[in-house]
């Protein structure tokens, strides 16, 4: 036990001298234990000292047994297609590969338009999807839970939406790891968004997706929309309308979203049709980074219809646009610290927008609260440099229990 401790501790020091010289490109490396990874940012993890004799390797301030660590790599996993349909793009053209063992899956192929139709309402079936082409899309019908593995695809649609999930169920997005996807949807089309998606969307993995939408918003999701934890990069570059837009909640665990080039607001959780839904038109950001860009008058970097909860994550805003706001309740927002550390950035340097519509003059704001605002923890910046510009306005109660605030606050009540 003694001889193998020792040997592995000398393969590690050996592979720690390799990640300062060789692998000095990589930005990151992955520790496999049992078949499966934990990705590490080679910039964040500093040195990884042995503690225990040698027994344990610190990485990022956790222990890890050297006996349950297979091994650490510089590569990103590859996907295993064996099991799943795989849709590939080339040029003009695609091809579907169905294995033998998946039932209830049909398919047309025009062009390099794919539509795939799923009876089955048995089995999570995995579809990845993979390739280039510029001139088409992915149409999806399905009547259960599914998950759509993107593995390096860069995809123009000249008819429509890039990708369209008509699925009301569970969709799991899978950014395969270490892989870059691009999404872009046609100019003047009738699609809601180059990502549409039918039912709820949950945004997974370390890939990075970069999305245009020019015809509505970039991606949209007529149900909850998350990005979870293990979520790498999601990019919108532009978008008609809104940037990321949701029905019934929006709910960020990690991950790294940043949203500019958008006519609307940057992200949006709308209310639905059924008052009983789930945190219905409520936000939530529970960890993660958000870099916003207000550049449209009149819009929001973060738009709730009901409730808005931050409670981790560092979020950067700038609002150039007249009249916006860089976050927009309309109803209560609530600061803490009970998921992460919370670190909140506006610059609110838009002037006033007149609502030709209305009459109506309307300000460009920092944070824009319709009823109360309480903080408990972390810190929130607002520097208002715009014409007639405000940093905190709520309508209500304004309660500071903890964290910090640097900003000019107008509020009903303060406490």
């Amino acid at each position: 036990m003694s001889y193998l401790k020792t040997f592995l501790r000398n393969l590690f020091l050996l592979v720690g001298l390799f990640m300062a010289s060789s692998a000095a490109a990589q930005q990151y490396f992955y520790l496999w234990q049992n078949g499966n990874y934990t990705r590490f940012d080679r910039s964040q993890v500093g040195e990884m000292p042995f503690t225990v004799m040698g027994s344990y390797l610190n990485i990022g301030g956790v222990a890890y047994d050297v006996l349950t660590i297979d091994s650490l790599t510089f590569t990103a996993p590859v996907l295993d297609l064996s099991d799943k349909v795989v849709v590939r793009y080339a040029g003009n053209t695609a091809s579907v590969t169905v294995p033998a063992g998946v039932s209830g899956v049909t398919y047309q192929i025009q062009g390099a338009h794919v539509t795939l139709t799923s009876a089955n309402t048995v089995d999570e079936l995995e579809y990845v999807l993979q390739g280039e082409s510029s001139d088409g899309s992915l149409l999806y019908y399905g009547d259960y839970k599914c998950k759509f593995y993107l593995n390096g695809l860069d995809l123009t649609s000249a008819k429509g939406a890039a990708v369209d999930l008509q699925c009301g169920k569970r969709i799991e997005l899978i950014l395969q790891e270490g892989k870059d996807n691009y999404l872009k949807d046609c100019a003047g089309g009738v699609q809601k968004a180059a990502l549409n998606c039918d039912g709820h969307l949950e945004i997974e993995d370390g890939g990075t997706l970069t999305v245009a939408g020019k015809t509505g918003h970039a991606i949209r999701s007529n149900e909850y929309l998350r990005i979870k934890r293990t979520a790498g990069r999601v990019v919108v570059t532009e978008a008609v309308k809104d940037g990321l837009h949701c029905g019934q909640y929006f709910q960020m665990n990690g991950g790294y979203v940043s949203v500019s080039g958008n006519q609307g607001d940057c992200i949006q959780a709308e209310l639905t049709k059924n008052p009983q839904d789930e945190f219905n038109g409520q936000l939530f950001i529970k960890g993660g980074k958000l870099d916003l860009t207000v550049a449209g008058n009149d819009m929001k970097g973060l738009k709730s219809d009901r409730n808005m909860t931050i409670s981790g994550g560092e979020i950067n805003i700038k609002v150039p646009g007249n009249g916006s706001k860089g976050i927009s309740s309309d109803v209560h927002l609530f600061v803490n610290e009970t998921d992460a550390p919370v670190s909140i950035d506006i610059q609110a340097t838009g002037d006033t927008f007149l609502d030709a519509a209305t009459g109506d003059v309307k300000k460009c704001m920092g944070i824009k609260v319709d009823f109360n605002m309480t903080v408990g923890g972390g810190r929130i910046k607002v520097v208002n440099t715009g014409k007639e510009s405000s940093g905190i306005k709520v309508a209500g109660t304004y309660t500071k229990t903890g964290g910090t605030v640097e900003a000019q606050v107008e509020a009903g009540v303060v406490k």
